[in-house]
This record gives structure tokens, C-alpha cells and sequence, in this order.
């Protein structure tokens, strides 16, 4: 007789709930599904071949684990509806003892169902916290700016005297689009403006809005693998940790004991003030500085610590903060994620500067979704990187240059393309015949110096062809050719173009320069109206955000595809060098949204 299996857990909402879709799988099932996911990220990226990926840390939980809920509200039938949208719609799912919910919120929940209406509250969302520590709840109340504030202070007075354990309620104010609803400051109502919590045996002040994962027990796990890291006890206390994208600094008050001096980064004024509270709160000296990660880049470069914590948003961590690590070499790194995609993004990036990852193991904050946060361990690795040859000749080399690393070294000691290639090489006498700028990859190609002449001439004859692959925004005619005007450089310069595709409603060009003078593709395309995607000097702002939020576009979308050029022995090399894995990624989000798929939003 077969053995009986323990049957899936099921929900009453799902369907039509999309909340939690792998809550029909065995946890084994689950966590081998997450772990699949990172590892397939990382997959994407040939340099990171090879990679260790964990088994997945397991969530101690499967319901009643998430200790805050921002939930869709809308009027029902003399009850408020309280849960999410139905998928695909902005119609609100009632969600009344949602499984997942920590279930001293359910009660809360349930008197804002029914208090709601009759105090004549009109709203649109509620962002609901409980405390494990203290045992107390926190809920924000979302309203339209016109809403008068008499019945919601009526409501907030009503639910504190139904619920001992509601300590506070807030007021958020909102008239913007759903996704922007939940952001913004808010205004005390009634009660306690915050609530305590505890994590990694520290204390948290955290305000209504503060970032703080769901679970604090998953928590846990999350942390003590990077502690495990970045807290090396034969190494004795570090000189300096510092902690990006800090939050309520959870990760560098979970630190501070294992470093001479402990350092947060937060650009959430609200959030910054929660880590000095914190601190406090925890009797640990800890620096807080208010400011955006991308503009402390350079300052962190010059401190150079010897331990670092990259914890960033979906989108991953902007270009010039990732060159700012890589230059500041710290000894050990651990990058916290929520996308594993923009993560093994930014990790190959990071290896071109001689930080390389070790292992990634991946940690189930939220069971019953398929989000799952995974951490990259890194550490300090010179020579490490050996870039990629696509063509080699006696006295000449094209090498692939990704897109973050300079041509040639810009600052004495600096890690470039062109040192990288004669370690691997063991050339010395290697330079390169043209350049990329920044923030552009492709094949350069590089020759000795019986060679370096010759080739060099053949370059400013226009015996080169350089084709370049671009994401522009709008769309573009079929072909076009754009000249350099008196205030664009000159009337001798000229870029030709086709369109490839249309993908996402942007324009996928080839674009051929007949001249190379410096920016002259962003330049041009800028002119006429369709700058490159990405492009944080010519470019569009807000198409550069809505890019890199969605579709983890983190440097401008401009590669050099193809090279042909006559080699010193007459022959015409041509070499192709496909999308780089990072691009790639671009344009299949770009598809999948076109296609309806919305990208996930749950990190917290």
C-alpha cells in the first residue's frame, strides 16, 4: 500500500488571490523553486559560471509571519473591503483572515471592515504594522487629500477604543497614481507615533512608513549569514563597516560590535532619524549620514572600508556607486538582495574591479510568494577578472570591454581593460588603438607597438567600421543620418542609424559613426530627438527612471556590436560581440511588460 502524503496547504481566497502563488507547493518544493530562481539569475552571466548557490535558508514560517500588511481599501456593501487588487485590475480582493497575516492584526483588520463606514472614512489604502516585541500594532490610515479629517480622527478613536492592542494610528495623504500611494510622510492621529521591535538581539525604532522585512524570525536567518562573513574573528574588529542604502540601519546596528567605527547611508530623512533612535535604543555608536547612496559615492571611495553592506532597492545599485565600491576595495562585501537578476547584474560588474563573489545563498522572507531575497558574499580579489578575447593576432588583441571598466587606467592605479588584458595575456607592451567611454561595453582592440601605428592610421583613414547597438527612446524612422553641427562638434561629423526592432515601444538601433569624436552617438541621437535610454548626460530623465526601476537597466544601453579592421597583415578581421547578459535583460522585461506582466513589488 502506498505511503499517504501530506496534502498541500490551500487558502480560500486563491484563487482569484495572487498573493501567495506557491502556497500549494510542499516547503521542500518551494525553497528548491527559490533556489532555481537565483541560480538561474546568476546563470545569465558567463563570468559568474560556476558560482555556489546555496540551498535555499528556509521561512519559520508558512502563515500568520508577515508583521506588516499595505493593503488595498475600497466601500463594499456596509463593510469596508480591505485586501489587494484582483490580477490584472485595481479591483480590491476582501481579504478577511488572510492566512499570511500575523494574526494579532487579523482583529484590527477586521474593526476597520466594519468601523470604517460608519464614521464615514473614505479610504484608499491602510499600511498595518505589529510589534513582536512589544506586542502592540500600528496602522496608517490612506486617504484622498480632499477627504475631511473629522471622520478619520473619528475612526482612529473608534478602532483604538475596540482594539487595547492598536497603540497608534497615523494619516498618509495621497492623490497620486497606486504605486506611488503608500509613499509620503505621516501625520500622528491618535496615540503612539512608532512602535519598537527587535532583531539580531538589537532595537528598532520604526516610524510608520520605515522599511523593516515583514518577518522578523526570517530576519534572523538573513543576518546571521552575513555576519558570519563580514564578522571574521581572526581578523579582529574592523577598521570601518559601512552600511548602503541603511534603512532604520538594521544591518549596522547587527554590526557595530565587529568594527572601530560603523557608518549608515540613508537618503529617507524619516528612515535616518529611526537608525539614530535605534542606535540609542540598542546603546551602540553607530553614524547615521542623510544622504542619497549616489551622492556619497566619491566619499566613499576615499574612506575605503574594509567592510561594506550593499542592501538596495528592486533596481539594484546605480553605476557610479558600483565603480565607488569597486574602487574602494574592501576586504569583504555582502550584497543583499531582492531581484536576484539586478543583483548577479551588479556582482559581475563588481568582479571586473577585482571584487569577487564566493557564494550566494538565498533566504525565504516571504513563503507562499515566489519572491525570494538572496545574499552575495565578496570579497577582495586582485587579478580575478580576465576579460574575454574574441580575436588575437601576433601584435594584436580585441578584447571585450564591460561597461563599468575604463579602456586604459584614468587615476594611478585605477583597474582598467587594458592592464586586466596584459595579466592575462602576459603582453606588456599592449595599449589600446581607440577607446570606450564609460558605461559602454564591447569589443577594443588592442596591439604592440610594431602594430599600434599602422592600425592607429587605419582608424582616422576610416578603414574601420564600428557598429553599435542602441535603446532609444520613441521610435525612429526606418533609417536616418544625422551631421554634427558649428555648436555639435563640427559640420564633419556623422552618424548613420537603422532600426532593428521596436521592443517595449522604444527603438532598438544600429548605429554607425563615420567619425568618432567624443560622445558624438549620445549627442546626435539626443538631437533628433531620441536620446539613448539610460544616458545620465544627454538622456531623458524620466524614461531613464521608469528603466531602471522596471526593467533593471542600470547604465546606458549603448554597445559596440561589431568591429572590422584591416590587421597589419592585410587581412580584414571582422569581430561581432553579441548584447551583453545585462542588456538582454533589459529587453526581455521591456517584453514582459508589453505582454501585461507587471514587475513584482514585494520587498517588504
Amino acid at each position: 500500500m502506498e505511503p499517504t502524503l501530506p496534502q498541500p496547504e490551500s487558502c480560500p481566497h486563491r484563487p482569484p488571490c495572487g498573493g501567495c502563488p506557491l502556497l500549494e507547493l510542499t516547503p521542500d518544493q518551494a525553497a528548491e523553486q527559490k533556489r532555481a530562481r537565483v541560480a538561474g539569475a546568476f546563470a545569465r552571466f558567463p563570468a559568474l559560471a560556476g558560482l555556489e548557490v546555496a540551498a535555499c535558508e528556509p521561512a519559520p514560517a508558512r502563515f500568520g509571519y508577515r508583521t506588516r500588511l499595505k493593503l488595498a481599501c475600497a466601500p463594499g456593501r456596509g463593510r469596508l473591503r480591505v485586501g489587494l487588487f484582483r490580477p490584472g485590475t485595481h479591483e480590491v480582493l476582501d481579504l478577511p483572515g488572510c492566512r499570511v497575516a500575523h494574526p494579532d492584526l487579523l482583529p484590527i483588520l477586521e474593526a476597520l471592515r466594519e468601523l470604517a463606514p460608519q464614521a464615514g472614512a473614505a479610504l484608499r489604502h491602510v499600511d498595518a504594522r505589529w510589534s513582536l516585541l512589544e506586542r502592540r500594532a500600528h496602522l496608517t490610515l490612506v486617504a484622498e487629500a480632499r477627504v475631511p479629517r473629522a471622520p478619520l480622527l473619528a475612526l482612529a478613536g473608534a478602532l483604538r477604543a475596540r482594539c487595547p492592542a492598536l497603540a497608534g494610528v497615523g494619516l498618509r495623504r495621497t492623490g497620486g497614481r497606486t504605486p506611488r500611494a503608500l509613499s509620503g510622510g505621516t501625520e500622528p492621529l491618535l496615540g503612539e507615533p512608532a512602535l519598537v521591535e527587535a532583531l539580531a538581539g538589537r532595537r528598532f525604532n520604526l516610524s510608520p512608513g520605515a522599511f523593516f522585512q515583514v518577518d522578523p524570525r526570517a530576519a534572523e536567518r538573513l543576518h546571521a549569514v552575513v555576519r558570519a562573513w563580514l564578522a571574521d574573528p581572526a581578523a579582529g574588529p574592523a577598521r570601518l563597516l559601512v552600511d548602503l542604502f541603511a534603512g532604520v540601519g538594521a544591518f549596522a546596528l547587527d554590526l557595530a560590535d565587529t568594527a572601530q567605527r560603523a557608518l549608515a547611508v540613508e537618503a529617507v530623512a524619516e528612515a535616518a532619524e529611526d537608525a539614530r533612535r535605534s542606535a540609542a535604543l540598542s546603546e551602540l555608536p553607530l553614524e547615521v549620514i542623510t544622504r542619497r547612496v549616489e551622492d556619497f559615492a566619491d566619499e566613499l571611495q576615499r574612506l575605503a572600508p574594509d567592510r561594506l553592506v550593499l542592501d538596495p532597492p528592486r533596481r539594484g545599485v546605480e553605476a557610479g556607486v558600483l565603480r565607488a565600491v569597486g574602487l574602494g576595495a574592501p576586504a569583504r562585501a555582502a550584497y543583499v538582495a531582492c531581484d536576484p537578476e539586478t543583483a548577479a547584474r551588479d556582482v559581475e560588474a563588481l568582479l571586473a574591479f577585482g571584487l569577487a563573489p564566493r557564494r550566494v545563498v538565498p533566504v525565504d522572507l516571504f513563503a507562499g510568494t515566489a519572491e525570494v531575497e538572496c545574499v552575495v558574499l565578496l570579497e577582495r580579489a586582485p587579478g580575478a577578472f580576465r576579460p574575454a578575447v574574441l580575436a588575437r593576432g601576433a601584435d594584436w588583441a580585441v578584447a571585450v570591454k564591460p561597461a563599468l571598466l575604463p579602456t586604459h587606467p584614468q587615476a594611478p592605479g585605477e583597474p582598467n581593460l587594458r592592464d586586466a588584458l596584459r595579466r592575462s595575456l602576459g603582453s606588456a607592451d599592449l595599449q589600446p588603438v581607440h577607446r570606450l567611454d564609460v558605461g559602454t561595453s564591447g569589443p577594443v582592440l588592442f596591439a604592440r607597438a610594431e602594430a599600434l601605428s599602422a592600425l592607429g592610421q587605419a582608424f582616422e583613414a576610416g578603414e574601420v567600421d564600428k557598429e553599435y547597438l542602441a535603446l532609444v527612446r520613441g521610435v525612429p524612422h526606418k533609417r536616418g543620418r544625422v551631421r554634427g553641427g558649428e555648436d555639435d562638434g563640427g559640420p564633419d561629423e556623422e552618424t548613420s542609424f537603422r532600426r532593428e526592432d521596436v521592443v517595449g515601444g522604444y527603438g532598438l538601433l544600429r548605429v554607425s559613426p563615420r567619425t568618432g569624436k567624443r560622445h558624438q552617438i549620445r549627442r546626435h541621437l539626443a538631437r533628433i530627438g531620441h536620446p539613448i535610454l539610460g544616458d545620465a548626460r544627454h538622456g531623458e530623465p524620466r524614461a531613464n527612471r521608469f528603466l531602471a526601476e522596471t526593467c533593471a537597466l542600470g547604465r546606458p544601453f549603448l554597445h559596440l556590436a561589431r568591429l572590422a579592421f584591416p590587421a597589419p597583415d592585410g587581412a580584414r578581421i571582422e569581430v561581432l560581440c553579441p548584447l551583453p547578459p545585462e542588456l538582454e535583460l533589459v529587453l526581455e522585461r521591456l517584453r514582459r511588460l508589453r505582454a501585461g506582466a507587471a514587475p513584482s513589488t514585494d520587498d517588504d
